[in-house]
């Protein structure tokens, strides 16, 4: 009870409009706008949160879905780690939450994935004009290249981007290998290509 009366009071300090829960219910917080956040009371589930809002900050996990825009090609995720179990960190996604890899090793010099590569590293082609964008600003450059096969694909701070045919839905991240192996997924903060 005492866990309530002080949740109710910490929603109506950041200007709550409404508050309820019952005994034996795990309140669950859901805002609508940043500045109108609700308390309602659910089964005994884990708590969720929501969020409404058109500004994104930099380096946020946005929406996946498609744009209309041809040019916008990137998107930003969460995806589970494979270094801390149950933590996450952020990747470099398509507009359809599919992982974004680099290889690491290779920059804008000419890198050229045929062979037995092509069949599991596929290149994330640009079909747009111009430069590719992102849903949500990146520290890094986007830019296009021309791989060996003459096609236009999309660059991330000088590494050309690929997808993993192991990968089939959102938040797979399966092309994840060792620690030193040189396909990593493709990070907000990257440094520099070679």
């Amino acid at each position: 009870m005492f866990l309530l009366l002080l949740l109710a009071a910490m929603l109506t300090a950041c200007g709550s409009t409404s508050a309820s829960a019952s005994a034996g219910n795990t309140p669950t917080v859901t805002a609508t706008s940043a500045s109108t956040p609700t308390a309602t009371a659910t089964s005994a589930t884990p708590t969720t949160t929501t969020a409404t809002s058109d500004s994104t900050p930099a380096a946020t996990p946005t929406s996946t879905s498609s744009t209309s825009s041809p040019n916008v090609v990137i998107a930003v995720r969460d995806i589970p780690s494979t270094q801390a179990v149950g933590s996450t960190f952020t990747v470099l996604t398509t507009t359809q939450g599919m992982t974004v890899y680099a290889h690491l090793m290779q920059g804008a010099g000419g890198f050229s994935c045929d062979g037995t590569c092509a069949q599991t590293w596929k290149p994330l082609l640009f079909k747009g004009t111009g430069t590719p964008t992102s849903t949500t600003k990146l520290p890094g450059k986007l830019s296009v290249g021309t791989d060996a096969n003459g096609n236009r694909v999309v660059l991330y701070q000088g590494y050309y981007l690929f997808t993993n045919v192991n990968d089939k839905a959102p938040g797979d991240a399966k092309g994840i290998g060792a620690d030193n192996s040189p396909w990593q997924p493709a990070i907000p903060n990257m440094p520099t290509g070679l």
